[in-house]
C-alpha cells in the first residue's frame, strides 16, 4: 500500500509540472500585446515609450524559458506574482477565495451523493417499471442540461418566482442551496446511472441468485450484497465528477455572484491577466490531482481484490 501511495505522489509529482509547463504555454501563446493592454490601463493613450517600460517591468522581454523558470520558483515557494492589472498579489487573492469554492464543491459533492444514490436505488429496485423510467428520464435531462441554463432556470423560478432562496451571494446557508444543485445536477444524473446499471449487473451474479433462490427479499439482497460490489465503480466517478467540478465552479460562481477562484480565473480571461490565469489554472489541476488520488485509496479500501493487488 506504502508502494503504491508513492508510486501515485510521484506521478502526481511530474503531472504537476507537465501542468506547469502547458498552463504556462497556453498562455504565453495566446494572441495580442500584454504590455500594450495593461499600458493602455494604466496611462489611457499610452505611448510607445510607455509600452516598452511596462514590458520591461513585467520581464515580458526576457526568453520565454527565463520566465517559465522565474515563475516556477515563485511557485514552489506559494508565491504566484502579483497580479498585472490590479496590483494584487496572487497567491493571496487565491488563498482568500478558496473557502468559498470548497463550499461550493462540498455543497455540490453532498447533493451529488444524495441524489445520484436515491435515483440510482430507485431505479435498481424497480427495473422496468414506472419509477425506473421516471428516473432514467430525469438522468437524462440532468446530464444534457448545461450548467449555466440550469442555473439559470434555478434562479428563475426558485428566487424570481417563488423568492423561496437568494440568487447570489454567501450570506447564509440557505444561499448556497442553489448553487450547489446547479452544480450537482449533471453530476448526479450520470452517476445515478453508473450506480444503477453497477446494482443491476449484481444481481445477476451466482450469490444474488442463490439468496433470492433462498428466499431473502430483493431489497436485502440489493442492499447487502449488490450495492458493495457496484460501490467501486461508483466511487472511481465520483472522485472524476468531483474533481471535474472546478469547470462547474467557473460557471456557477459568476452566475451567483460567488467569489471564488472560478469566478477570478473568469476575471482574469476577461482582462487577459496572466498571472491570474496561470495560478487559477494550475490550482485546478492539484485539487483534480488530489481528489482523483484520495478517490483511488477509497476505491482500493472498498475493493478487496485491489486491496490484494496494490499489497
Amino acid at each position: 500500500m506504502f508502494t503504491y501511495l508513492r508510486r501515485r505522489l510521484r506521478n502526481s509529482a511530474l503531472l504537476l509540472l507537465m501542468a506547469s509547463v502547458l498552463c504556462f504555454g497556453l498562455v504565453v501563446a495566446a494572441p495580442g500585446n500584454v504590455a500594450q493592454l495593461i499600458a493602455e490601463l494604466r496611462f489611457p493613450g499610452a505611448s510607445k515609450a510607455m509600452v516598452d517600460q511596462v514590458a520591461q517591468e513585467l520581464g515580458l522581454n526576457d526568453p520565454v524559458p527565463v520566465r517559465y523558470w522565474h515563475w516556477l520558483q515563485g511557485v514552489v515557494q506559494g508565491d504566484f506574482g502579483v497580479a498585472y492589472i490590479t496590483g494584487e498579489d496572487v497567491g493571496e487573492a487565491i488563498r482568500n477565495r478558496i473557502p468559498t469554492t470548497m463550499k461550493l464543491i462540498l455543497g455540490g459533492s453532498i447533493v451529488t451523493i444524495v441524489l445520484s444514490a436515491a435515483m440510482g436505488l430507485i431505479g435498481a429496485a424497480w427495473p422496468g417499471r414506472f419509477p425506473d423510467h421516471i428516473v432514467r428520464v430525469l438522468a437524462l435531462l440532468g446530464a444534457s442540461t448545461p450548467v449555466f441554463f440550469g442555473g439559470a432556470v434555478l434562479i428563475l423560478i426558485f428566487a424570481v418566482n417563488l423568492r423561496w432562496l437568494p440568487s447570489f451571494g454567501d450570506s447564509s446557508i440557505l444561499s448556497w442551496i442553489l448553487p450547489s444543485i446547479a452544480m450537482a445536477a449533471p453530476s448526479a444524473a450520470v452517476l445515478s446511472r453508473v450506480l444503477r446499471i453497477g446494482i443491476s449487473e449484481a444481481m445477476t451474479r451466482p450469490y444474488a441468485l442463490t439468496a433470492r433462490a433462498k428466499g431473502f427479499p430483493v431489497l436485502h439482497i440489493m442492499l447487502r450484497d449488490a450495492l458493495p460490489n457496484a460501490v467501486p465503480a461508483y466511487v472511481s466517478a465520483l472522485g472524476n465528477m468531483i474533481g471535474s467540478m472546478t469547470i462547474g465552479a467557473i460557471i456557477v460562481e459568476p452566475l451567483f455572484a460567488l467569489h471564488g477562484i472560478g469566478e477570478l480565473f473568469v476575471s482574469g480571461v476577461r482582462t487577459r491577466d496572466f498571472m491570474v490565469m496561470q495560478a487559477c489554472l494550475l490550482t485546478f489541476v492539484l485539487y483534480v490531482s488530489l481528489v482523483n488520488l484520495v478517490a483511488d485509496l477509497l476505491m482500493i479500501a472498498a475493493d478487496p481484490k485491489l486491496r490484494r493487488q496494490v499489497a
